[in-house]
């Protein structure tokens, strides 16, 4: 019984180290078909007619005629000089006048087309990314679920031949070697599905939606003007403390990433990618999401500027 049992358990051993070792191998995500720029819009963003006015307090002093989230909004949709336009033929009722208000307006709702527009591909390019992040996870996911499984049923036999060949097994000496083997290699198996996130992936970002939010430049090369306006101007935040961006990259910190980030997992998140565990892509799907729903809220700011317009028609 000694010389059977023993080969055997060893045999079955050699095998659970390949099988670690198998799982622990790293996917290109070439492989996949996945590049990195994937996500990105077909072409570039074009810049407006007019770059939004940097220096808020001086241009909420000069025109204290209207809201303040109206200067705002109307500096962030290049809107301004023509509602001030618009202003000066709403008492001239006669033929000119209103053909010159409509000319106005037709101008100023093509920029809010344009805005919602910007918002609407912004908010697309966010949500793939998210939904590919999230994709990837869950492919990891996957692998490393079969791998739990295979380990979990190899843990259940060994256990159960361990039993039977210590009760057919007499002799106390190979008896005890047998359970103790056994036991070892059991909770060896019972250990490996601990580390669960065995498969990683290489994913790099040629264009990383998430850069510019954490470092917050003062021009983005990422988002058009108008969208990243908004995002950096502390004015368009409920506290009017710290702008969009910050307010995200702050609740990214406690409750996506729990505290500040190792300079790799800096590089990871935010810079050109790297090693990818199935955690990380969630994480990175996660603050994704949560930044295509302040993008998407900005059509909530679109809505009360449309609303005020329609009060000087």
């Amino acid at each position: 019984m000694k010389t059977i049992c023993f080969p055997w358990l060893w045999t079955c051993l050699f095998g659970c180290w390949l099988q670690a070792c198998k799982t622990g191998q790293v996917i290109n995500s070439t492989t996949l078909h996945i590049t990195g720029d994937y996500c990105a819009p077909a072409a570039a963003y074009s810049h407006p007619a007019s770059t939004p006015v940097s220096n808020t307090d001086s241009l909420l002093a000069a025109h204290k005629d209207m809201p303040p989230h109206e200067i705002l909004m109307a500096n962030a949709t290049g809107t301004l000089a023509l509602i001030q336009r618009l202003k000066t033929f709403v008492a001239d009722s006669s033929v000119g006048g209103s053909m010159s208000r409509a000319e106005i307006r037709s101008q100023i709702h093509h920029r809010l087309l344009l805005a919602t527009m910007e918002i609407a591909g912004v908010a697309a390019e966010l949500d793939c990314e998210g939904e590919r992040a999230d994709q990837l996870a869950r492919y990891l996911d996957n692998f490393n679920s079969k791998r739990n499984t295979r380990l979990t049923v190899a843990s259940i036999i060994v256990g159960a031949i361990t039993t039977i060949a210590t009760v057919a097994i007499k002799n106390d000496g190979p008896q005890n070697a047998v359970a103790i083997t056994g036991g070892l290699l059991s909770a060896g198996l019972g250990a490996m599905t601990i580390n669960a996130a065995r498969k990683k992936m290489t994913l790099t970002h040629e264009r990383n939606v998430l850069h510019d939010i954490w470092y917050t430049p003062d021009t983005s090369a990422i988002y058009p003007s108008f969208t990243w306006y908004i995002l950096t101007e502390k004015h368009f935040s409920n506290s009017g403390q710290f702008s969009l961006a910050v307010s995200i990259r702050k609740r990214w910190e406690k409750y996506d990433l729990g505290g500040p980030l190792s300079t790799s997992d800096e590089q990871l998140f935010f810079g050109s990618g790297g090693t990818y565990k199935a955690d990380n892509l969630h994480t990175r799907a996660s603050m994704l999401n949560e930044l295509q729903s302040t993008v998407r809220s900005v059509n909530q700011d679109l809505q009360r500027f449309a609303q005020y317009l329609g009060t000087l028609e």
